[in-house]
């Protein structure tokens, strides 16, 4: 398929992750205007035995403005707003479950985004990011993007977020041999653990924040087990 790259697997932990990079390169790099687009179609999902329904959250770190309230250059809750009702957590699962994924994914069309359940939970994401800089023809952009995900347990009687999660990312770098192509570059999957992961914890509490001021950095912590 046109600009996608071939698929690659991983596994880190309960994670599994499904991916289909995406590279569009401008067709003349020299043109006024030219710009690389950049991104991939994937599937996160999460596997386990938990006592409750569990959902993802997902973080990022982005080298473009996704909404209005992101901080490029630094981790974010990739989220618009937090959601309406529910626990404090459950503000920042990832996407909805009316939304379903456009017809700019090849892989993931006319797909829920997330899917929550007893055993397991998943989402699906397709970020595209556009970056523009070219000087005759030389790409010095910088694209390195990273996400993060962690399980949330959805109970009226719990507050908790699992300790253990994942991180990972990409870029994309123009070839020195040959200049019109350009190399997708894969961080693999890792695991981590949030509690000793302040960048994150800072992140979920600031998103938090705007709808719950009275959230500190020490609450959050208190909800990760």
């Amino acid at each position: 398929m046109p600009n996608y790259l071939p698929m690659q697997a991983y596994t880190a932990g309960s994670f599994q992750m499904d991916l289909h990079p995406y590279v569009a390169a401008p067709e003349d790099r020299t043109e006024v205007g030219a710009a690389l687009q950049y991104g991939a179609d994937f599937r996160m999902s999460w596997a386990g035995k938990p006592q409750n329904r569990v959902g993802l959250i997902q973080l990022i770190f982005p080298q473009t403005q996704i909404f209005v309230t992101t901080i490029v250059g630094a981790w974010n809750v990739d989220k618009r707003d937090p959601a309406l009702g529910g626990t404090i957590m459950e503000q920042c699962l990832y996407g909805d479950d009316v939304t379903l994924v456009g017809a700019h994914s090849e892989f993931y069309n006319g797909q829920h985004t997330r899917g929550i359940a007893n055993t397991g939970c998943w989402l699906i994401d397709t970020p595209r990011e556009i970056n523009a800089r070219f000087a005759g023809g030389v790409f010095s952009g910088v694209t390195n993007t990273k996400f993060a995900n962690y399980v949330v347990e959805l109970s009226d009687q719990k507050r908790v977020i699992y300790d253990q999660g994942v991180v990972w990312g990409y870029s994309v770098v123009q070839n020195g041999a040959n200049p019109a192509h350009f190399d997708f570059i894969l961080q693999q999957p890792k695991n981590l653990s949030l509690s000793a992961t302040k960048e994150h914890l800072t992140a979920i509490t600031a998103f938090l924040q705007r709808t719950s001021p009275n959230i500190t950095l020490e609450t959050v912590k208190s909800f990760v087990a």
